[in-house]
């Protein structure tokens, strides 16, 4: 008997138990239940939240595609667009690059054909200027052969003047001598009186031929009349005393003016 009850009685301790342990567990099954529950929902709307976001991207990301695909479609009209100006700009350039360099083909030419004729005109100005040297080397020496040959003459004309003017100096002393002095010996054979006196002789000097001879004897060989030019060429003066002895001449009414020429009066 002892046995049996105390069977009962561990049988009646682990039913006991097993109760405990089952209101624990079901306990346990109501909170995981509970939890289950809240958890479901929880996921429910994560879920929806994450359909919902999907369905967003999938909405951004066919926007984000059209754009982007409207933006690669300008990119490509740009990209042709810029490709056509390029290829413009480069056949510009390439047609103003042989313009270029055909403009200067054409003033090389130019330059060339410049520096050709610029060689011939300074080939042709220095045959000029040694020709035009040597005339008036030529004339410079003509010139001084001709000065000496007038300075020659004149030397012998002012040498015949002298000559002349001493003659004629001589022939007026001369006959100044005869009348004065035969009027001298006249009036010592009459009364004597006081009343006029014979004036002397002039002393005969020595002749001095001036400029003014030397014209006014040119003037008179030539009788048709003579430049200044004329008179500078030939007596190898300076044209400032030639004037100033002209003037002198003119104003004694010597010489005459027409128009250019001067005439011996």
């Amino acid at each position: 008997m002892g046995l049996i009850q105390e069977f009962q009685r561990a049988d009646a301790e682990r039913r006991k138990e097993v109760a405990v342990l089952a209101r624990e567990v079901a306990a346990s099954l109501g909170d995981f239940r509970k939890g289950d529950a809240e958890r479901r929902r929880e996921v429910a709307a994560m879920r929806a939240d994450a359909d919902a976001f999907v369905g967003h991207l999938h909405k951004v990301s066919a926007e984000r595609r059209s754009e982007v695909a409207t933006m690669i479609d300008d990119l490509a009209h740009l990209d042709a667009d810029r490709r056509s100006d390029v290829a413009a700009m480069r056949a510009d350039a390439d047609a103003f690059v042989g313009h270029l360099h055909q403009v200067s083909a054409e003033r090389r030419s130019e330059v060339a054909t410049m520096i050709d004729d610029l060689a011939h005109l300074d080939a042709d100005r220095r045959s000029d200027v040694a020709a035009m040297r040597a005339d008036a080397d030529a004339f410079v020496g003509h010139l001084h052969r001709v000065s000496g040959e007038r300075r020659s003459e004149v030397a012998t004309m002012i040498d015949d003047l002298a000559h002349l003017d001493a003659d004629r100096r001589s022939d007026v002393a001369a006959i100044h001598s005869e009348v004065w002095g035969g009027a001298a010996t006249a009036r010592r054979a009459a009364p004597p009186h006081r009343a006029a006196a014979s004036p002397p002789a002039p002393a005969v000097g020595e002749a001095v031929v001036t400029l003014r001879d030397v014209i006014f004897t040119y003037l008179a060989e030539h009788p048709d009349g003579a430049k200044l030019t004329q008179l500078e060429q030939d007596l190898n003066m300076a044209r400032i005393k030639l004037a100033q002895a002209m003037r002198q001449l003119m104003e004694e009414n010597k010489v005459e003016k027409r128009d250019l020429l001067y005439f011996a009066i």
